[in-house]
């Protein structure tokens, strides 16, 4: 069916089949093309008021595209090219005030400190546009052109893929990224992705009699880019399947911003989504999307999301989770950060347990090219129903991204990489 078709196209696709196969990861490259100091900044985003880690807030270089992405223990690394070391990194999480920092702020040897406050969200009457959530939807859409540009670009980005069986990583895979981004009036030519520099690590250790493969994630990293790609709720055809909420405009890091919420229709016996639209006031843009399968359609998914599992397993899906943010430089709006999220229960014959396995996708964008564009080779490049871990063949080394910045790995999937590559080293002697 044609609603099924446009959910496979940002499906979590896996394979389930015998014996026990991981990978995971977590950070983000840039390239400093050739300056020979790096200066190295580390910090740790904590919410003034609850002491909470302030998780995946975005830190970048200003007037740049270097940037990073806190981890889920609030923690970042971002290495700055020499000659910017005075310039001002800048901080940001929706619902928080934005930070603007000289590097010159940040400790040289120890990890800094910084309190961001919550920044109270205003909502204000819609007074000169219109409040019909369709139509400042069909508004964004008209605007991509002006607001993404009509020329295509390169990008360096790190794309990584984690897997969890219960609460326990087992491997890693992580890539820093080449990526030929098609001009968005182009409907027909897809965008292309290479791997320019990669490593991996699996667990030795056999834990399971099943193995968990993660198809084309990297694929649909790319489809998540909702102002190239729309997905159903931002497609005309769909709208009847959502009730959309009343539209209201909140304050965020300091710019007025259009929220839009949508909910599947119960009555609608097919895999949709629940969530939100953000975009600019003033511009209409599509500053980012947050969306989840929803209650409705988890029953439904698990024909798209899991491709082929063994006999006497059920495979339920549990949760998918969706998060896309863009951001602005220079009058021109950029894809930033993709993430999602895909829990899977998993039920097997004559076992007492059941298995919960979470795979996640990061993909964040550290650099752009506008000038020196040219589309590398169709033959180099990783194809969408590839699995990205079988061409990452380096095993775990700290010292394997160099300058590269990396988005520091939270205490957990530290334990993991530790614990992995003293595993690798075991069985390399052995």
């Amino acid at each position: 069916m044609k609603t099924l078709n446009n959910f496979k196209k940002l499906a979590l696709v896996t394979y389930l089949v015998l014996a026990f196969q991981l990978f995971s990861g977590w950070a983000v490259a840039n390239a400093f093309g050739g300056d020979d100091q790096v200066i190295t900044l580390k910090a740790k985003l904590i919410e003034k008021e609850t002491n909470k880690p302030i998780v995946f807030a975005n830190v970048f270089l200003a007037n740049t595209n270097i940037g990073t992405v806190s981890n889920s223990d609030g923690e970042f690394i971002l290495k700055v090219p020499g000659n910017h070391q005075n310039d001002e990194i800048n901080i940001s999480y929706m619902g928080f005030k934005s930070m603007k920092l000289k590097v010159g702020d940040f400790k040289i040897s120890d990890e800094t400190l910084l309190y961001m406050e919550s920044e109270a969200v205003r909502l204000k009457e819609l007074v000169v546009r219109t409040n019909d959530p369709i139509t400042l939807i069909k508004g964004a859409l008209k605007n991509i052109q002006e607001n993404y540009g009509t020329t295509p670009y390169l990008c360096t980005a790190f794309y990584r893929e984690s897997l969890m069986q219960n609460k326990q990583y087992v491997g890693i895979a992580e890539a820093v990224m080449q990526i030929y981004k098609s001009k968005y009036s182009n409907d027909l030519e897809q965008d292309r992705l290479k791997i320019f520099k990669g490593r991996k690590s699996e667990d030795v250790k056999k834990m399971d009699t099943l193995i968990f493969k993660l198809q084309g994630g990297h694929y649909v990293s790319l489809m998540l880019d909702l102002a190239k790609n729309p997905q159903s709720f931002m497609s005309q055809e769909y709208f009847d399947c959502y009730e959309f909420q009343p539209v209201s405009i909140a304050n965020i890091e300091g710019k007025e911003t259009y929220v839009i919420g949508f909910t599947q229709k119960k009555e609608v016996p097919e895999a949709f989504f629940d969530g939100r639209i953000y975009l600019d006031v003033a511009t209409l843009a599509i500053k980012r999307v947050e969306f989840v399968i929803s209650p409705t359609g988890l029953p439904i998914s698990d024909q798209t999301l899991v491709k082929r599992k063994p006999a006497n397993t059920e495979v339920n899906t549990v949760s998918g989770a969706y998060e896309v943010d863009y951001r602005e430089l220079n009058g021109r709006w950029t894809l930033s950060h993709v993430r999602y999220e895909v829990k899977f229960k998993v039920d097997k014959k004559h076992q007492w347990f059941k298995k919960i396995y979470t795979s996640s996708v990061d993909l964040a964008i550290t650099d752009k090219d506008t000038v020196n564009v040219s589309k590398f080779k169709l033959s180099e490049s990783l194809k969408p129903n590839q699995v990205f871990a079988d061409h990452v063949n380096e095993y775990y080394d700290e010292n394997f991204w160099g300058d590269y910045n990396i988005i520091k790995p939270e205490e957990s999937l530290q334990d993991a990489i530790d614990r992995i590559s003293k595993k690798m080293k075991k069985y390399k002697s052995n």
